[in-house]
């Protein structure tokens, strides 16, 4: 049985939540950490673990402007983005454009961190494309979805650490 006393010390150490299998009698969960502090976690659960994996991933940041496909045609997109683009290099905030123009409820149009795998895989594929700074365009036209957007911060380098812990 686990011990349920260093569980909840690990979960303090940690401050994270976790998936507790009653048939398995385990502890499954997943930290993703900055490559500096790789060594800090293992050192941390190597005595209290009973299998550790670790995946390298990526966390980024953008805003975006959300275009509704299933309400403006693509010659109406193409346009808005062409003047959304443009207003941008003309000064105007990205922030401010987002406010203006997207046909969602995201203010000031940022997304904040996600890691890999949490966004629609095309979205997240051409966000890696590109360096903090820029700026451009996703369609998902399976979706009607059309975005503008800002690649706001450098992307971070992290590793994913998926442990058990000991069933004692």
């Amino acid at each position: 049985m686990i011990d349920l006393k260093r569980m909840f010390y690990v979960l303090a150490i940690f401050n994270f939540n976790f998936l507790f299998s009653q048939e398995s009698n385990t502890i499954s969960k997943e930290i993703i950490t900055p490559k500096d502090s790789v060594n800090y976690y293992v050192n941390k659960l190597k005595s209290i673990s009973k299998s550790i994996a670790f995946a390298k991933c990526k966390s980024m940041r953008v805003s975006y402007i959300y275009l509704d496909g299933s309400k403006l045609k693509i010659e109406e997109i193409e346009a808005l983005r062409k003047k959304i683009i443009s207003e941008y290099g003309n000064g105007i905030s990205f922030a401010a454009l987002a406010n203006k123009y997207t046909m969602d409820n995201a203010k000031d149009g940022d997304l904040g961190w996600f890691d890999e795998g949490q966004m629609e895989k095309s979205f997240q594929d051409e966000i890696l494309k590109h360096k903090k700074g820029s700026i451009f365009t996703v369609d998902i036209p399976a979706n009607n979805w059309f975005y503008v957007v800002l690649k706001t911060f450098d992307d971070i380098e992290k590793t994913k650490i998926t442990y058990i812990l000991n069933e004692n």
